[in-house]
C-alpha cells in the first residue's frame, strides 16, 4: 500500500525546481499503481501514524483533481512529521504547482522536509536555495521560522511519537499473549497489501516496520534550533 501511496505523490514531485510543469500524467506502465494508490486510505492507520494516513489522503485528493483539498491534507500530514508531505508543499509552493507559487515558502517547506538529511529530499533543497534571491532568502527564513514552531521535528516529531507509542500500547496484550486484533483498514482480509495482518505479532511487526520507514533519519536532524534556515550554506555556498 505505502509504495503505491508515495508513487502516486512522488510524480507531483517529479516536476523541476527551475521551471513548474503542467499535472504530471502517470506513465502506462505506472497506472496500476497509480490505480491501487486510489484506494480508500486505511482509516485505521491515523490512530497509529497520520503523518502516513494524511498523505495517502493528499495523494487520493490530488490524482482526484482536487488539489486545495490535496495541500491541506499534506499539510495535514506535515504537522504530523511527515517529510513526504513536507517535500511535496516545497515543490508546490516552489514551483507554482498545483498552487499560488511562492518560492520563499517553497523552500521553507524543503527546508523541513530535508531536516533529516534525507537524500530523497536535501538535494532539491540545495537547488532552490542556490537559485534563491537574497531577498528570497530571508523571507524563506521568516517562514521558516513561523513553520517550525508547528511542523519542524523538534515539535512535530514527538507529537507523532506521543501518537503511536498510545496508538500501540492498545494492542499491546494482543501482542503478548498471542491474540488477535481487528483495526479498519489494516487488518481486513480483502485488503490483498495486508494478508495475513491478523494476528496481534503479525500487527505489531507491521505497524514497526512502517514506523521506522516513517522516522528513519528522525535522530540525524541539525536544522531544530538554529536560528536560520542558513546551516546549509556551508554545504552549497552561494556566488550572489
Amino acid at each position: 500500500m505505502k509504495s503505491s501511496i508515495l508513487l502516486s505523490l512522488s510524480l507531483l514531485c517529479a516536476s523541476s525546481l527551475a521551471v513548474a510543469r503542467e499535472r504530471p500524467e502517470p506513465l502506462p506502465d505506472q497506472r496500476d499503481a497509480v490505480s491501487a494508490s486510489l484506494q480508500p486510505c486505511p482509516g485505521g492507520l491515523e490512530r497509529f501514524l497520520p503523518g502516513d494516513y494524511y498523505f495517502c489522503s493528499a495523494a487520493r485528493n490530488y490524482w482526484s483533481g482536487h488539489p486545495g483539498m490535496a495541500r491541506e491534507s499534506l499539510k495535514d500530514a506535515a504537522a504530523w512529521a511527515s517529510k513526504p508531505a513536507q517535500y511535496a508543499l516545497g515543490i508546490m509552493y516552489f514551483n507554482g504547482d498545483h498552487a499560488e507559487k511562492n518560492r520563499p515558502l517553497g523552500l521553507a517547506w524543503l527546508a523541513l522536509a530535508a531536516e533529516r538529511h534525507d537524500p530523497a529530499y536535501e538535494p532539491s533543497f540545495i537547488s532552490a536555495y542556490k537559485q534563491a534571491s537574497t531577498d528570497e532568502l530571508a523571507q524563506a527564513n521568516a517562514y521558516w521560522l513561523q513553520l517550525k514552531a508547528t511542523y519542524g521535528d523538534a515539535v512535530a516529531g514527538p507529537r507523532a511519537e506521543r501518537r503511536f507509542t498510545r496508538a500501540y500500547r492498545e494492542i499491546a496484550w494482543a501482542v503478548d499473549f498471542g491474540g488477535s486484533v481487528f483495526i479498519d483498514g489494516l487488518t481486513m482480509p480483502e485488503n490483498p497489501h495486508l494478508l495475513g495482518m491478523q494476528s496481534g505479532f503479525s500487527l505489531a511487526r507491521y505497524l514497526q516496520v512502517q514506523k521506522a520507514d516513517f522516522f528513519r533519519g528522525y535522530d540525524s536532524r541539525v536544522f531544530v534550533g538554529d536560528a536560520t534556515l542558513v546551516p546549509i550554506s556551508t554545504v552549497a555556498p552561494r556566488a550572489d
